[in-house]
């Protein structure tokens, strides 16, 4: 195996997140809605935009108010993404009275028109494929509650990964040490010879320090400016921290 180092430790396995990070959707859900709420009237400065994107990966990474909502709405069904859509324009500065007249407006729009498109970005199997003939293992580690199997192999990500994490299939959820843990054991790796990738701070790369894992943000939108940890915009630019981005 090629001996490589980052922050003066061998790196011997590179796991990854999926959704939003090895696949994203165009458009993105939040920012389809908040595009929307902008056009309903709620006037909000683009560091606004900002912290309500953050906001918003902080909701997902199983948060106190996600658990809450689940409970109190039942996962998926329509009371529980209303109350989203109020808590979104709660985070956004909107007054009651624009809470309790859009809320509504924005799930209906949400049902109507948000048609995603799945996307992986060019570089992600280049750089799997990178990795693994520099002799480092390449997982996945997803906070989906189902195995994303059937997803996995027609997109053909499931021929490059090594092993495929899922927190629903465990029971145990990013950001819980846990979860990070149960990954390095299929790998057979420890801590500090370990990089963990995801776009989500607050789940992803919290978690992962946790852990005792080195973290690498992927911020292709700029949501997290100041982040305690390695940046990189795109999947490919991993390589470089690597010092693999010399090889053909």
């Amino acid at each position: 195996m090629t001996e490589l180092h980052l922050n003066g430790q061998p790196i011997t396995t590179v796991i990854f997140d999926l959704d939003g990070t090895l696949r994203y959707s165009i458009p993105g859900g939040d920012s389809f809605m908040l595009e929307k709420a902008v056009k309903l009237g709620v006037s909000c400065t683009p560091e606004c935009l900002v912290k309500t994107r953050q906001w918003a990966h902080r909701y997902w990474a199983s948060s106190e108010n996600l658990l809450l909502d689940q409970q109190t709405y039942g996962k998926g069904e329509r009371a529980f993404w209303e109350n989203y859509a109020r808590r979104t324009l709660e985070s956004l500065g909107a007054d009651p009275v624009q809470v309790h007249e859009l809320a509504s407006k924005l799930h209906e729009h949400m049902q109507a028109k948000y048609r995603p498109q799945d996307h992986i970005p060019a570089d992600v199997v280049p750089t799997i494929r990178q990795i693994k003939q520099a002799g480092m293992k390449a997982g996945l580690l997803t906070n989906r509650s189902d195995p994303p199997t059937e997803y996995l192999q027609a997109s053909g990500l499931a021929a490059e990964l090594d092993f495929c994490v899922v927190a629903g299939y465990i029971g145990s959820w990013k950001p819980d040490p846990e979860a990070f843990y149960y990954s390095m054991g299929m790998a057979g790796s420890v801590p500090a010879e370990t990089i963990y990738v995801g776009d989500n701070y607050y789940a992803d790369i919290i978690g992962a320090q946790r852990a005792g894992m080195q973290a690498v943000l992927i911020d292709r939108e700029r949501i997290f400016p100041e982040p305690d940890c390695l940046t990189i915009c795109e999947i490919g630019e991993l390589l470089g921290l690597l010092g693999l981005d010399h090889n053909p």
